[in-house]
């Protein structure tokens, strides 16, 4: 029966997988032709050190200890989001990435497999790329109008993780949100931390300020 990686390893979309400890351990054909860096140059590198990915205003997505990675202990992964990265030629690409989990060799461990697919083109730095303010005529479908910054944090939250961001909003506590959600309380508390780490807040009650100032309650 066909591995995973043999599964992946031709596949037309690029996939690669990182293990808990944030190195790339997959790098398939489609990475290396939508990058344009070898499979040789990114395994066994962070994730974060091969592809410096950006959100589509230019501020660092990938870096250490990302919440995508924290997945690596477990969870159920975000609905796909934007990324951009810098060609190895210079030009900066879009792409829409997915995620999902495999089973690790190490005990409670997951590998983190994500799936890149292209999306707009950008130019090189200074010229008619994702750096240029969008011109007046220009559709709303524009790369600075799909995703606006406040809404980059909260597309990983899992569907979970805005229910009970809503709950605490509507200033429910970690055992009312157990009996009505029916999980356990120490659940309540995990989900509540990991949207916490995704929202970049440290603190519930900077969480429920994060979703009245964004209208995600």
């Amino acid at each position: 029966m066909p591995t995973f990686p043999d599964l992946m390893a031709h596949a037309v979309e690029g996939v690669f997988a990182i293990n808990g400890e944030q190195r790339v351990i997959f790098w398939n054909q489609a990475c290396e032709k939508l990058t344009g860096i070898s499979a040789t140059a990114a395994l066994g590198d962070n994730c974060h050190d091969v592809l410096k990915g950006q959100d589509p205003y230019g501020r660092p997505l990938c870096k250490a200890n990302c919440p995508l990675c924290e997945l690596s202990k477990g969870g159920p992964p975000p609905a796909q989001l934007p990324m951009r990265i810098t060609h190895a030629d210079g030009k900066t690409l879009q792409f829409n990435v997915g995620t999902m989990l495999i089973p690790s060799s190490r005990a409670n461990e997951w590998n983190v497999v994500h799936v890149m697919r292209r999306g707009r083109q950008c130019g090189k730095e200074g010229q008619h790329g994702c750096d240029r303010k969008p011109d007046a005529a220009e559709p709303a479908t524009s790369l600075h109008a799909q995703t606006p910054p406040c809404q980059m944090a909260a597309s990983l939250l899992t569907s979970r993780e805005r229910e009970i961001l809503r709950l605490l909003a509507d200033g429910a506590g970690v055992m009312p949100m157990s009996d009505r959600l029916h999980i356990s309380a120490t659940t309540v508390r995990n989900h509540i931390q990991r949207l916490m780490a995704k929202l970049d807040v440290h603190s519930r009650a900077e969480a429920v300020a994060y979703a009245h100032r964004h209208r995600l309650n």
